[in-house]
């Protein structure tokens, strides 16, 4: 996964720190949160902390990366859901989706969605909780939904 010119690592790198404050931002959406100011209002005072924290010193491939850390995190999380194989595509392309739609409003590149594609289904599948939703998502059927998403 790309990371900024400057990038301290670990810890200390913005993308690190905002992720999950996307994820957050993604669930209120998903919610039916889709306007910029509710979703604002609705973030905790610790994720307030951590936008303003690291606002300053975050650059577009920084909320990128953090937007798709994010991408990683929630589609990770379908595998708690035990979906059937056929369902497994459509629940990824639909969270995929409405990530973008969720992010739509932060400085992130929607073309690394499909630049970084490999790199994220890696990621996918290095912490997917369940090996029926790794096995059902192929890594050129993923490439394809993050072009299809992308370019929509």
């Amino acid at each position: 996964m790309k990371s900024c010119d400057d990038c301290p690592g670990s810890t200390l790198c913005s993308a690190h720190n905002l992720h999950p404050v996307l994820v957050r931002v993604y669930d209120l959406y998903r919610a039916g949160k889709t306007d910029k100011f509710d979703i604002l209002f609705a973030l905790g005072d610790a994720d307030e902390d951590i936008l303003e924290r690291y606002n300053a010193h975050v650059s577009r491939v920084c909320w990128t990366k953090a937007a798709l850390l994010a991408i990683v995190e929630v589609v990770g999380r379908l595998g708690g859901e035990h979906l059937p194989p056929d369902e497994t595509v459509l629940r990824v392309h639909d969270t995929v989706s409405s990530a973008r739609d969720a992010f739509s409003r932060f400085p992130w590149s929607l073309d690394e969605l499909v630049e970084q594609a490999p790199d994220l289904y890696a990621l996918i599948q290095e912490k997917c909780p369940d090996a029926t939703l790794c096995d059902a998502l192929s890594k050129r059927a993923f490439v394809k939904m993050c072009k299809d998403i992308a370019y929509k």
